[in-house]
């Protein structure tokens, strides 16, 4: 999703659930990943990761993109691991 840049317009923010919750995520990990698969173009590589719980979905299984807008402009109450 993007959220404001003061320089580009908006950018890339990525939030990650984790499929196994006994393992830990680590927002660092995932951007150096990011940063050397070459699947990845380097604009397209997010400078912020928020590892949460679940993602916010409508009664048919979307993901609220509304709400994740809101959770980026206000730094709002989510569930982290």
């Amino acid at each position: 999703m993007a959220v404001p840049d003061p320089q580009w317009g908006e950018r890339p923010k990525a939030y990650v659930t984790v499929k196994d919750a006994t393992k830990e995520l680590k927002p660092d990990g995932i951007l150096e990943w990011a940063k050397s698969s070459g699947a990845i173009s380097k604009f397209m590589v997010p400078r912020e990761i928020e590892v949460v719980e679940e993602l916010p979905k409508t009664n048919t299984g979307k993901i609220r993109k509304n709400l994740l807008r809101q959770w980026a402009a206000h730094s709002g109450p989510r569930s982290r691991l």
